[in-house]
């Protein structure tokens, strides 16, 4: 097995160039500079991307322990020489990990050569031996994370990708047709900010909310905080659930949750969730609650019911 080390006689390297020295598609680059900032190219006289011969290695690497079942966004924040400790070692270690068996399956109907609807017969089958709530929960996370690493890495192509939104899109929101509300102190409204175009991660969070009574009103994705506001006030809604994943960067996911919360009425509670939103972790805004994830939306959510029951 190579050893990682490779020679590089020149600096910078065009489109062209980068995809044949790494195999990764223009797509997959540009992929993975909106997610993770790297490699970031710097712009020729007439606009052309041109790579620097120092990334070079770094995406050769990435590129064969991806081949071995690692996560891209699990590698690219390693340095160099850790990338060339794994290879050497082919080990699976330092917190990376492979995908799991029914992630693996469920890319196996995504991949060249399956069936149309393979995806969909196959996510019906796990909803119905499950539970909608165990899916949403535990699977949909896992599921969407797994397909976003197989498309950056090349596994699947775009299309695939949009095949599996949808028919989780078809398959929950079907679900979720006909439940009725229990819980009519709050009414919950869920969006991303513009420019967010993903909204699988707010469907879980509506759904899981929804199968335990929540009143749930969703617009969709990439709403402007204009609109926000004004449904908040058409629809008397009390809880704004905002979700952005890692291509939002963090100085316009702020900046939305700053202007929302100024914007909205101090009786509505502002919940933001997502990697879009990690960045609160360690920097907060004031009257802004993050929310690691779906299963922490609904302690969230059974916490709130369940003080306002005893007052």
């Amino acid at each position: 097995m190579p050893d990682g080390r490779i020679l590089v006689h020149f600096t910078e390297m065009n489109q062209n160039e980068i995809e044949q020295a790494t195999g990764l598609s223009r797509e997959v680059l540009r992929k993975w500079e909106l997610r993770y900032q790297f490699p970031v190219p710097e712009r020729g006289p007439r606009g052309q991307r041109l790579y620097q011969a120092k990334d070079l290695q770094k995406l050769q690497l990435v590129k064969q322990l991806i081949s071995l079942g690692m996560r891209p966004s699990k590698l690219i924040p390693l340095p160099l020489s850790k990338l060339q400790a794994l290879l050497a070692s082919k080990t699976e270690s330092s917190g990376l990990c492979v995908f799991d068996e029914t992630a693996e399956k469920l890319l196996g109907t995504l991949a060249p050569g399956s069936a149309p609807g393979a995806v969909r017969q196959y996510l019906a089958a796990l909803i119905e031996g499950e539970g909608l709530a165990q899916f949403v929960e535990q699977r949909l996370p896992v599921f969407n994370q797994a397909v976003g690493d197989a498309w950056a890495a090349g596994r699947i192509g775009a299309h695939a990708e949009h095949h599996y939104t949808d028919a989780v899109l078809v398959l929950v929101q079907s679900q979720l047709l006909g439940l009725q509300p229990s819980e009519l102190q709050h009414r919950i409204l869920l969006t991303t900010p513009p420019g967010e175009v993903h909204g699988l991660g707010l469907l879980g969070v509506q759904a899981a909310l929804t199968l335990r009574g929540a009143d749930c009103f969703s617009l969709g994705t990439q709403t402007p905080v204009i609109d926000v506001v004004q449904a908040v006030k058409d629809w008397d809604i009390t809880l704004v659930a905002i979700s952005a994943s890692v291509v939002m960067r963090p100085d316009l996911a702020r900046a939305y949750a700053q202007a929302l919360r100024r914007a909205l009425p101090k009786r509505c509670r502002l919940w933001v969730g997502g990697q879009g939103f990690a960045f609160l972790q360690t920097v907060p805004v004031a009257g802004v609650k993050l929310l690691r994830d779906t299963a922490q939306a609904v302690k969230a959510w059974q916490k709130l019911t369940a003080d306002q029951s005893v007052r």
